[in-house]
């Protein structure tokens, strides 16, 4: 998976989370996709996967891929078909496409379910598991899935001055920020310098029709009259744009609070996870995927072992973790928080910069909590646009 970041105004980070598949090992499905239109495995979509992942013809993998891909040559005309039905424009379906890889890429990292704590836990953790439902239901996930091996690869492959940003103002106007790369060698490609590790991590996913319900009762969208998951998927395909500037908020009405939604959530349950695996809040990093309404919380470390924390509280402590996300809806500087500073700051919501994905934008405890009543609007202000619903709703 590939993600620009940059590590300050001077330096930009690429973070891929490359998850290959071990040789041998059948290519992962892209789960999203496959659950809402069919089968997956076509010549095309493979041409497509393996440039992205650097096979080239004669290697194990891409010949292994290449016949899988013949072989389920025959499936693809029903799932290109629906997804076709989207009407959305190339340029959507790629950036869509990259981020159900993403996913899928992520499902593979020695992924452990709740299914499998129920196969191969001792009889009196039986009761904890079973509960888990439940309690999902209660804060709007659909599954939570530990990925003990997950591959990260942090790359540096240049720099900017002035702004971080693609487009920056001064004195004379706006101006584009140039990318400097590092120096070229004598065969004139250029270098990139990274360390590759591997982690673990807690894949979080919503549920879609819970997302689509909220979104209908803070008066988004109209009322869908959806009934399913998988139509929900499909229907926020549609009216939600992918996501591909870490920098800006989206203009976006849908997008913008899908976004919000999943960011605030993974914020809330980042600092709720720091306080039982062992690790430092500033020592987890967050990975979104909002078209899909899912976020991926990671040990954002550089040890060449894995400490397991994520694992014990996903194993013991999940319920409890869990039961921190809303055990305070306040901020010390409520009510102005709330009100006037869009429900996010230092004291509730903010993370370090190298914990954030997004750079502390695009945060609401309004979109979780629900808006509070407005007392007196103030002379020449404008009332909220939106009277946002309680995502968790008890």
């Amino acid at each position: 998976m590939k993600y620009r970041r940059p590590l300050t105004g001077y330096r930009h980070r690429l973070v891929l989370d490359a998850v290959e598949p071990a040789p041998g090992a059948r290519r992962p499905r892209t789960p999203t996709l496959d659950r809402t239109f069919g089968a997956f495995g076509t010549f095309g979509p493979f041409q497509k996967m393996a440039a992205m992942l650097g096979w080239q013809p004669g290697d194990n993998m891409y010949e292994r891929g290449l016949a899988d891909a013949r072989a389920k040559e025959g499936t693809a005309p029903a799932w290109a078909e629906q997804v076709d039905a989207l009407g959305l424009d190339p340029e959507s379906i790629d950036a869509l496409g990259h981020e159900c890889l993403q996913l899928s890429l992520a499902r593979g990292a020695a992924a452990l379910t709740i299914d499998d704590l129920r196969t191969e836990s001792a009889d009196e953790l039986h009761p904890t598991y079973a509960a888990y439902p439940t309690l999902f239901e209660r804060y709007g996930l659909r599954d939570v899935t530990l990925l003990r091996q997950l591959p990260i690869a942090y790359i540096d492959a240049g720099y900017t001055r002035v702004s971080p940003k693609a487009h920056s103002s001064g004195p004379r106007g706006d101006v584009n920020t140039r990318f400097r790369f590092f120096e070229a060698g004598r065969d004139r490609r250029f270098p990139m310098y990274g360390v590759r590790t591997e982690t673990e991590g807690l894949l979080f996913s919503l549920n879609q029709l819970r997302v689509v319900e909220w979104l209908a009762e803070s008066g988004v969208v109209d009322d869908s009259s959806i009934t399913t998951v998988e139509d929900a998927q499909r229907w926020l395909f549609t009216v939600a744009e992918p996501v591909i500037d870490i920098f800006n908020a989206p203009e976006h009405r849908v997008t913008k609070a899908i976004l919000g939604l999943v960011h605030s959530m993974a914020h809330r349950t980042m600092k709720a996870l720091a306080t039982r695996c062992g690790l430092n809040v500033d020592s987890l990093a967050e990975y979104l995927f909002p078209a899909n309404c899912s976020f991926l919380i990671y040990a954002n470390t550089r040890s060449e072992f894995i400490l397991g924390g994520l694992e014990h509280v996903y194993r013991y402590d999940l319920a409890d973790a869990l039961s921190e996300l809303d055990a305070e809806s306040r901020c010390v500087f409520d009510p102005p928080c709330r009100h006037s500073f869009g429900g996010a700051c230092a004291a509730c919501l903010h993370v370090s910069e190298v914990a954030c994905a997004r750079f502390n934008t695009v945060l609401d405890r309004n979109l979780l909590f629900g808006s509070l009543p407005a007392a007196v609007e103030p002379v020449g202000q404008a009332s909220q646009e939106v009277t946002w619903r309680p995502y968790w709703n008890h």
